[in-house]
């Protein structure tokens, strides 16, 4: 701006100095041609505005070149040509800087990306572990619990077939005690000869023989010896008919108890009667219970009137 009001000044002082005149236009030229050469030189500036730099170098030429009427409008117009050149190239490079700053705003929102995107990774990457992991622990359970619970049935299992088998033991065990007490019970009735029926009584046309409660040992089905002689000289007068042959107890103790034991006991008056002869399609075998009562229950008497066997005959 300084060497621009020189050459302008030069070119006032030309109008009133002829010779000097030649001389300050000259330094004016020279001045524009040192700020060309200065913003040329320019490290940062001078590669830029190519086409405005080559128009600056034109006017510094024509103003050098100028007739005296032509030296001020030239020498005008060659400051106003390098002072757009030096404008062009700052405004280029400041494009080319925001360029670089827009490309490292880029390059910047890029990498941000990928971290953000990488980070999302392994975000996603350690809830899929911790997944997996809570469904390996799940897994762990089920088959924990699943070999628990086979472990339990197994046990429960094996104690079951534990307790069947002794309940089957105790059972052969009972019915070999009732076979032998029956057995000696029929040895010893073989051995009485003089064994009469159990009384009887009509009821129309039927005829019940009553066996009384102590034909069996307190709260057993064995039927005595004489219990049974009794009986085989039953069978060998029974004749033909049906024979219903029914069970009852007295009214002490559980119900469900009572209705076994007449059932058992009703169950071996029909045994004693097969093996004496009579056919089994004839034998019909019921347990009562306390449900049908000849007798108060109330008095020793009654209840023992109470425990008995019958055996109808139609």
């Amino acid at each position: 701006m300084i060497l621009r009001l020189l050459a302008v000044l030069a070119l006032s002082l030309s109008m009133a100095l002829p010779a000097a005149a030649q001389s300050d236009h000259e330094r004016a030229v020279a001045a524009l041609s040192s700020e060309l050469q200065a913003l040329e030189a320019d490290p940062s500036l001078g590669p830029l505005a190519r086409l405005e730099r080559l128009q600056a170098r034109q006017a510094v030429a024509d103003a050098g070149a100028a007739r005296r009427s032509d030296r001020e409008h030239k020498l005008a117009l060659a400051g106003v040509r390098i002072e757009t050149a030096r404008l062009a190239a700052e405004a280029e490079l400041l494009s080319a800087q925001a360029e670089q700053l827009d490309r490292e705003r880029d390059q910047i929102m890029i990498e941000a990306s990928r971290l953000e995107a990488e980070r999302a990774r392994r975000e996603s990457e350690r809830l899929r572990l911790q997944a997996m992991a809570r469904e390996e622990a799940l897994q762990r359970e089920l088959e924990q619990a699943e070999a628990d619970r086979t472990a339990a049935v197994q046990q429960a299992q094996a104690e079951t077939e534990q307790a069947r088998k002794l309940a089957a033991a105790r059972a052969r065990e009972a019915e070999l005690a009732r076979r032998e007490a029956e057995l000696a019970a029929a040895i010893a009735a073989d051995e009485i000869t003089d064994a009469a029926p159990p009384p009887m009584r009509r009821d129309g046309n039927r005829r019940i023989y009553t066996l009384s409660g102590n034909a069996f040992a307190s709260g057993s089905a064995s039927l005595t010896a004489e219990a049974q002689a009794s009986l085989r000289a039953l069978a060998g007068q029974l004749g033909s008919g049906q024979v219903s042959i029914e069970g009852h107890t007295d009214s002490q103790g559980a119900d469900a108890a009572n209705q076994a034991l007449s059932q058992r006991r009703a169950e071996a008056v029909r045994r004693v009667m097969e093996e004496a002869g009579v056919a089994p399609g004839r034998l019909k075998a019921v347990g009562r219970g306390k449900s049908q009562p000849v007798a108060d229950n109330g008095t020793a008497d009654g209840r023992a009137r109470n425990r008995r066997v019958e055996i109808i005959v139609n």
